[in-house]
């Protein structure tokens, strides 16, 4: 920081710099729109990622969209062969993604794909630390499921990567 300012360097006089409490007090519903569009797509490739690893360790593909099913319907949600187990985590986990992809939209606000790569890392290592090691332990269901970490840590980090989507849903915007 000495070295700027040695330069008579004054950051209110830079250009191009964004007021992020304005931006994030905006309401852009084209953004929210985009991003629960990306929030969607995300949580497709998470879940197509996490049916590809646990086929390949020998178990039922449908597991990662059976495990939001937990805290509402209980272990019934991971029985083999039943729907309303699928059909309770699908909406649970896609409420979720949606949510979490407004979110992102809303706070990234820019459409440059090197902040939002950053910013992917961030939000997915953020889930994994709050909703995986923090909430999911509280509940009881969950608990007893003993859903690895260490995997859940990739399908975080892919559903973050995969938030990038929202500068491809979010063409109009005019940030880059």
């Amino acid at each position: 920081m000495n070295q700027l300012k040695n330069r008579n360097f004054n950051p209110d006089s830079v250009e191009g710099e964004y007021n992020l409490l304005e931006m994030w007090a905006e309401i852009r519903a084209a953004r929210w729109k985009a991003g629960a569009l990306a929030g969607i797509f995300a949580g497709v490739v998470t879940l197509v990622v996490g049916a590809i690893f646990c086929a390949m360790k020998g178990m039922d593909p449908t597991i990662p969209m059976r495990i939001m099913g937990l805290p509402y319907i209980g272990n019934v949600a991971m029985a083999f062969g039943g729907t309303i187990g699928l059909v309770v985590g699908l909406l649970g986990f896609f409420s979720l993604t949606i949510f979490l992809g407004v979110a992102y939209a809303h706070f990234t606000g820019v459409n440059n794909k090197k902040a939002l790569f950053g910013m992917g890392l961030t939000w997915g290592a953020y889930g994994w630390i709050f909703i995986t090691c923090l909430f999911m332990p509280a509940n009881r269901d969950y608990f007893a499921a003993e859903i690895p970490r260490g995997v859940m840590f990739f399908a975080w980090l892919v559903f973050g990567l995969s938030l990038m989507s929202v500068a491809w849903f979010d063409k109009g915007n005019t940030r880059k």
